[in-house]
């Protein structure tokens, strides 16, 4: 078992799932991912072109339970999905970056309604990027491309928004994901400010996750943030591939780079069945395949387990935050 241990926390590498797929058991190119109700993980695959967006749904065991969505500018099709998240009935919701929309589909992925617009007045959207709901069931939006997160109701009314252009605090430059935690305070990836910051509903900033004047806790681009319920950060640092973790005031926790030593369960039964493709994997210089990969979103579910989603990689790596070492050296 891969360890971490940082400030009195214990994170253990648990597994990985995933693989290259256009279509099928496996990912191509995901960029987030949910957790949905009775165990089901959603995952959204941007693809490439006009191949491979799709979501999929599986369980951490690495159950594939099938899949919805393809390519297209028609209901209930994606061109360039960035983001999802399900409301608290199990409807899943998607954002798409090129029609400026978000879908919505019930639990199995029949396609329901999809409602935004183009533009930069309250309410409109421009490249809409991640998207999370708060206890209310309303809907936080990065819109990106504004430099803005706006909130709506589910089926698309405007309620607030907060966020203007810039590198000051408080500001934002093409935010990328965020996160709502248990005090309903969001948290948004500056990505290109690189950095995280943390506001209040009504868009006061409360607190910024970034690297020290050492570089200590340093972002490149920080694409996704996830929070657990004792207020640790998770970062997910796109251009670094690697995660950080922060406490709720900020400071600098540790950094996970990945451990996949073993392949995914999908991924080994397709070599044993391929064996030719060993050698096709030496030569694609895939080394260290075991380390994140431009690690795209993270989640930390109810058990404290830690799910990071890379999109080059196309899989999930799992780690189990213990909150003792010493507790955790005792039962060893």
């Amino acid at each position: 078992m891969l360890t971490t241990v940082a400030a009195g926390r214990v994170f253990d590498y648990s597994h990985c799932i995933g693989m290259y797929s256009q279509s099928g058991q496996g990912f191509w190119t995901p960029q987030d991912f949910v957790l949905g109700k009775d165990g089901r993980v959603y995952v959204l695959s941007r693809g490439v072109e006009q191949l491979g967006q799709r979501v999929s749904k599986i369980n951490l065991d690495s159950e594939f339970q099938g899949q919805f969505g393809s390519f297209g500018g028609e209901e209930g099709r994606f061109i360039w999905p960035r983001s999802i998240d399900v409301d608290q009935d199990g409807r899943v919701y998607v954002s798409d970056e090129y029609t400026n929309r978000i879908s919505v589909f019930d639990a199995e992925g029949a396609f329901r309604y999809h409602w935004g617009r183009y533009g930069d007045d309250d309410g409109l959207l421009s490249g809409p990027s991640g998207i999370a709901f708060d206890s209310n069931n309303n809907l936080w939006v990065v819109d990106s491309l504004n430099h803005r997160v706006q909130c709506f109701r589910q089926q698309g009314p405007f309620i607030s928004k907060f966020g203007t252009q810039g590198s000051g605090d408080g500001e934002l430059e093409m935010p990328w994901g965020l996160c709502i935690d248990n005090n309903q305070d969001i948290y948004v990836a500056d990505w290109g400010n690189n950095r995280v910051q943390k506001f209040s509903p009504d868009g006061k900033l409360l607190v910024i996750f970034e690297g020290t004047s050492d570089g200590v806790g340093s972002l490149k681009g920080p694409s996704g943030v996830a929070v657990d319920s004792e207020g640790d950060v998770y970062v997910t640092d796109w251009g670094n591939h690697r995660v950080q973790i922060y406490d709720a005031s900020g400071r600098f926790i540790t950094t996970l780079v990945g451990d996949a030593q073993e392949p995914s369960p999908w991924t080994q039964t397709y070599i044993d069945a391929n064996p030719e493709i060993i050698k096709a994997r030496r030569r694609a210089n895939m080394e260290p395949e075991w380390r994140f990969r431009r690690p795209v979103a993270v989640n930390v579910d109810a058990n404290f387990r830690i799910i990071v989603l890379e999109s080059a990689r196309h899989r999930l790596q799992i780690y189990n935050k213990l909150k003792d070492y010493e507790e955790h050296s005792l039962n060893l």
